[in-house]
């Protein structure tokens, strides 16, 4: 794949960033390329890494104190405050969601976002957007009661997707009752079945401080580490194949193999990616994160071969041509009806080209994505 510079600057940058704060030594930049690196990361929306990068000295500027540098140091330095502010809010508004499905005793899992973010050397450095959680089908209609009764919250009920929503403390909550959507029923059965007998065995959790109270921290249920990579990775590729996806769920999958890299049941990775039929399409992600990310231990996982090469190229330039969620990638920066059919001609492109790697879940899939993204936009 060909990568102007400023891309590859940003690729060596993200790669030191997930691969641990003090494990590498400092990069030099001129202005001018801080300034491509800062206009591609926001593309991106991976800016925060960059911020706390140049903050904390990792990322050192070249040239004297000038007017522009002066500048850009200070946006930086707003924007890494900013991310600390965001991530902190969000652990508050989290911690109290937890406390109140403990107090009512029903079963949840947060995923992405925090979930994902705590993983990072820098949590607060990950740009955040809302908070998603699953509830399974046992307690889904009496979470709901809860919710909106001690949250004091209206929830959007609004059956377009596979959750509902609310705001709460400013914050999107997403209520799933299905995490991933698939289009082949088999593999919908398969994945739903792995989430819930996860659940019933009892989750993963982490802790949060309760703002109310410092000394009191609360315990938030997550996914185990097999079944959370598994997660991210399908949620990122189905972005990857409709609206597009961007660094920053890219970078999620590289943080959580760094983080899981001696936590992961390969045995039943490798079941679990065979029963959902995504098996070629996560080979291709191993390849491509150990080509642009340095994660040369993912051979572990498995031989990886130069099919699976051929498509961690392609993977990337997808990546690279979508930004955040594909925003990059509207040529004539489109709104409505032409926005959707955009998104919707974008998507059958990205699922002929990738078609090998989940072939009977894509085909079956396309008529259902084109038509949930068609029913969002209108």
């Amino acid at each position: 794949m060909k990568t102007d510079n400023t891309e590859n600057v940003l690729m060596d940058i993200l790669g030191r960033e997930v691969h641990g704060c003090g494990e590498q030594q400092e990069r030099t930049l001129s202005l001018a390329e801080l300034k491509g690196v800062m206009r591609l990361a926001k593309d991106h929306t991976v800016l925060g890494l960059v911020a706390n990068a140049v903050m904390e000295g990792r990322l050192k500027i070249t040239c004297d104190m000038s007017a522009d540098k002066q500048k850009a140091v200070m946006t930086l330095m707003q924007i890494n405050v900013m991310h600390q502010r965001s991530y902190f809010q969000f652990e508050e508004a989290i911690a109290e969601f937890a406390a109140l499905m403990k107090k009512h005793g029903l079963h949840y899992v947060v995923f992405k976002g925090v979930a994902v973010a705590r993983h990072y050397p820098v949590p607060y450095t990950r740009t955040m957007g809302d908070v998603d959680f699953y509830v399974p089908a046992s307690d889904f209609n009496r979470a709901v009661a809860v919710i909106e009764q001690e949250l004091q919250v209206n929830i959007e009920k609004e059956d377009i997707d596979k959750h509902y929503s609310f705001d709460y403390q400013g914050i999107r909550f997403e209520m799933h009752y299905q995490i991933e959507t698939f289009g082949y029923g088999k593999h919908q059965r398969y994945f739903n079945l792995m989430i819930d007998e996860c659940i019933s065995k009892g989750a993963d959790n982490f802790s949060i401080t309760d703002a109310k109270s410092e000394s009191n921290r609360e315990e938030v249920s997550v996914l185990p580490p097999t079944e959370d990579l598994i997660v991210v990775f399908k949620h990122w590729f189905n972005h990857l194949l409709v609206e597009g996806v961007g660094l920053r769920q890219t970078t999620d999958l590289a943080v959580l193999l760094v983080a899981y890299r001696n936590r992961i049941d390969v045995a039943r990775l490798m079941k679990v990616l065979d029963g959902i039929g995504y098996m070629k399409a996560f080979r291709a992600m191993l390849a491509m994160m150990k080509k642009y990310f340095g994660e040369n231990w993912v051979d572990s996982f498995c031989v990886l071969n130069s099919r699976d090469e051929q498509y961690a190229d392609k993977l990337m330039a997808t990546i690279m041509e979508s930004g955040n969620f594909g925003r990059k990638a509207y040529r004539n920066h489109t709104t409505g009806k032409q926005k959707s059919m955009e998104t919707a001609t974008r998507a059958l492109r990205h699922c002929v080209t990738f078609l090998r790697l989940a072939s009977k879940d894509i085909i079956c899939l396309i008529p259902r994505r084109i038509g949930i993204t068609l029913k969002q936009k209108f």
